[in-house]
């Protein structure tokens, strides 16, 4: 027998436990009902069940009583969050239970609703429906606005990253202009609006004058990739391998003329008085410096460009500096396996064009050329040769002191236009010595002339690495 009286039935589909910790003496397993217990430990006092379940048979004929009202078709309305309701446990918020309520199996308090609806859910009233409208524009609204706000910021990020890479961004600033593009503020902006009459196009893609040589210049100063320009500007690499193409045209065709050779009056009145009094008629200082390329595929090519002295692939350049240290003469590329000799011979430098009868020319003692001058009548004064000598005398050794002592600013200007146009450290690629559109247009300069003549040019347009105390602003 159960708790209430009936014959226990093992076929029932109720399975009978004990009525001491369970109301009905049944195993329920609707979550809702009193006497479901994910375990079967004694943790429920009969007293306290005996409350659960009449809330819970009072919260069920309210259901059945709601259930029973007309509602919607398919029940479409609005309906609050699909969680199952929750029997309160304030004793004052429920009903009473009715006397002579006896609790029943879970079939008999367990009625379907009509229609569609499931037990859960029930019709929300007007005022509900209103709340639950306003509180969905609300969450659309902040929806919305938190949208525009995060696409204001990425449009303002993108912006920002583009704006740090112009000339807005370097705008009186002489430090980070000359960081970024080796001239100051000044003579960047003196250089845009002499080179912006000879721009046809003053715009592409997007990018004013300004910014077009802005680029072409951060190119040539620190060398960035072009898809790393591409990345940040938001263009393709094509854009930009033009825009640093014409703009290295243009400038190499207007700017050039700042590498020349100057007058002797103009030597005499700003040599430095220190090399006036050793080398009075010292009108230029000569070397040569390789810049490294990548590997050519021709061997022959291979074989011209290979320098021993780099152990690498080179071209090779003979550069000339006047007492003062502006650059006066370059020549065009050489393969790094050309000597000195042999450029300084084939260059066109050795020539009375340049020189007069009783000038003087420092070089390191690898320039054997002192037959080739004295043609000309000047006099190539180089260090002292030590091979087949074990020691050099007190007058050779002071004399290749002082010589080498002026021959150093050379060296020097040499290294500040490795230095501040990075582009010039290397490799370079291919296609910088020799492309195929050049052969077709039958151009004899070619992009690594432009590049390297145009940095000697920004080279001259900057303050002298030659100290000399009479004259202001040298670096």
């Amino acid at each position: 027998m159960d708790r209430n009286g009936k014959p226990w039935d093992p076929a029932s589909p109720y399975v009978y436990v004990c009525g001491k910790h369970f109301i009905t003496g049944y195993h329920v397993n609707d979550c809702q009902h009193p006497d479901y217990v994910p375990t079967i430990f004694p943790q429920r006092r009969q007293a306290e069940g005996t409350v659960k379940l009449r809330r819970y048979n009072n919260a069920r004929k309210r259901e059945v009583g709601a259930h029973h009202q007309v509602l919607p078709p398919k029940c479409a309305q609005t309906r609050l969050p699909t969680a199952p309701p929750e029997v309160s446990s304030c004793d004052d918020q429920l009903a009473e239970p009715t006397e002579g309520f006896s609790p029943a199996p879970p079939e008999a308090s367990s009625i379907e609703p009509p229609g569609d609806c499931s037990p859960g859910d029930r019709p929300l009233s007007r005022s509900e429906q209103v709340a639950v409208a306003i509180e969905v524009a609300n969450l659309r609204r902040e929806r919305d606005q938190a949208r525009t706000e995060r696409d204001e910021a990425r449009s303002k990020l993108q912006n920002w990253t583009k704006e740090r890479l112009s000339a807005h961004a370097v705008r009186g600033n002489d430090r980070l202009c000359c960081a970024l593009t080796g001239l100051s503020w000044t003579v960047f902006d003196c250089l845009h609006r002499y080179l912006a009459q000879f721009s046809k196009s003053p715009k592409v893609s997007g990018f004013s004058t300004e910014d077009q040589l802005f680029l072409c210049l951060l190119k040539l100063r620190q060398n960035p990739s072009n898809a790393l320009l591409s990345h940040v500007l938001d263009r393709p690499e094509p854009t930009i391998r033009y825009m640093f193409r014409r703009w290295l045209n243009i400038l190499y065709a207007k700017i050039t003329f700042l590498i020349h050779w100057p007058d002797r009056e103009c030597i005499r009145e700003t040599i430095p008085p220190v090399m006036m009094v050793n080398f009075p008629r010292l009108t230029a200082i000569i070397d040569c410096f390789e810049i490294r390329i990548e590997y050519p595929k021709g061997l022959k090519a291979r074989a011209k460009s290979y320098s021993s002295y780099k152990k690498w692939t080179t071209v090779k350049y003979l550069i000339a500096c006047s007492p003062a240290g502006s650059i006066t003469f370059l020549s065009q590329a050489w393969g790094g396996r050309a000597s000195d000799v042999k450029i300084t011979r084939e260059c066109g430098f050795i020539s009375p064009c340049y020189h007069h009868r009783g000038d003087q020319i420092l070089a390191d003692r690898g320039f054997t050329l002192k037959d080739d001058f004295s043609v000309l009548g000047v006099s190539l004064i180089t260090p002292a040769f030590t091979r087949g000598k074990k020691q050099l005398t007190g007058k050779d050794n002071e004399e290749s002191r002082i010589k080498s002592k002026v021959r150093i600013h050379v060296e020097r200007v040499i290294g500040v236009l490795k230095r501040r146009f990075r582009i010039l450290d290397g490799p370079l690629p291919r296609c910088f010595v020799k492309i195929l559109w050049d052969e077709v247009k039958e151009r004899d300069v070619v992009t690594i002339d432009k590049i390297v003549h145009v940095c000697a040019a920004l080279v001259n347009m900057s303050g002298s690495v030659v100290f000399n105390k009479n004259r202001e602003g040298d670096v």
